[in-house]
Order: C-alpha cells, then sequence, then structure tokens
C-alpha cells in the first residue's frame, strides 16, 4: 500500500517558521527579560540561521510586534465566549494579563517607554492591546461612569498585579487572591 505525502507549500513553511521565532522571543523575554534577547538567541532556540530570521523580520523589534499581536490574538482567543456584566469582564481581563505569559508584554511595554525608535515599531503594537481593554470601547457592559470608573480601577489594579508576578518569578504575590476576591465581588455587585 503506498502512502501519498502532501508537500507543504512555501507559504506553510513560511508561517511555520515565523509563529517558531514569536513563540521563542516571548518564551525568551518572559526567562531573560528584554535586554538579555537578541536575534542569535532566537535563531537558536528555533534552529535557524540568522539569513532565516532576516528572511522572515527586518529586525529584533519588528520580530518582537509580532510576537506581540500574536500574543495578544492567543489572549482574545481564550475567552471565546463574551462577557457580558463586569464580573465576566474582569475575569476575562485577568485571565489575559494573569496570564505567565502576559510577562512578555510587561517586559515590551518598560522597553518601548525608554527607546524612541523600540517606541516606533512596538508602540502600535501596544495601541492595540490598550483598545482590547478600553472602557470606551465595550459600552455594552460599561454603559455608565460608575461601571467605566470600576472598571479602569480594577485593571489597573489587575496590571499591578501582573507586574507583582513577573518581579516574583512568576508567582502569585501572597495577597493576590485577597485582591482579587475583592475585585470579584466589587463587580458582582455593581452589576445587581
Amino acid at each position: 500500500m503506498a502512502t501519498t505525502t502532501t508537500r507543504r507549500t512555501q507559504a506553510d513553511r513560511t508561517a511555520t517558521t515565523k509563529a517558531a521565532l514569536a513563540d521563542a522571543a516571548i518564551d525568551l523575554l518572559i526567562e531573560r527579560g528584554w535586554a538579555a534577547v537578541t536575534a542569535i538567541d532566537v535563531c537558536n532556540r528555533v534552529g535557524v540561521t540568522r539569513g532565516a530570521f532576516h528572511h522572515h523580520y527586518d529586525t529584533l523589534p519588528s520580530l518582537l510586534a509580532d510576537a506581540l499581536r500574536r500574543l495578544y490574538a492567543e489572549m482574545v482567543r481564550r475567552d471565546r465566549l463574551p462577557p457580558t456584566d463586569v464580573a465576566g469582564l474582569v475575569d476575562g481581563t485577568w485571565r489575559a494579563i494573569g496570564n505567565p505569559r502576559f510577562k512578555a508584554v510587561l517586559e515590551a511595554w518598560l522597553a518601548m517607554a525608554n527607546d524612541p525608535s523600540l517606541q516606533a515599531e512596538i508602540g502600535p503594537v501596544v495601541a492595540e492591546f490598550a483598545g482590547l481593554v478600553n472602557p470606551d470601547a465595550i459600552t455594552s457592559i460599561l454603559g455608565n461612569a460608575e461601571r467605566r470608573d470600576f472598571f479602569i480601577t480594577a485593571r489597573e489594579t489587575m496590571l499591578g498585579l501582573a507586574l507583582g508576578r513577573a518581579t516574583n518569578g512568576g508567582k502569585p504575590l501572597g495577597h493576590e487572591r485577597r485582591v482579587l476576591a475583592r475585585i470579584r465581588a466589587e463587580a458582582a455587585a455593581i452589576d445587581t
């Protein structure tokens, strides 16, 4: 019995290589931090040459911008059912921000704050993320000032918890559970 093999197209190979480079970049950001990530390290992690890297990306920041876009898309896909109330919105936001891979986002934000050329490359990607958690874009749930103000406070608190995790080796801080319980309780109260 003969087996038939399907040959992968160039587009398939390109997509696979770009995804592998992006995943490696995110993993290295999480493990080592922004300053310690190099194109050589990313290439070594994936097992491709620098030439292959430059075939797909002009610069390391362009790879990192693509990697962040992919990470944002992954965060959105995880929350498949759209929230219908403030408590659901808070839970969905924490699923994204509390994800250990979110440390890569924090690394990028902090790095671009001090580097104008990096900000030019990564800034638009950060703006895309901001759109995902912008209370003005979620008017169906946050239709009044009290709800918007609560969500902004909750979101900024959760970002602080994520930063705390990032600086604590990826482990939750001792008070994280209490803070999240308080946010959820207040969100439930607003929904009633």
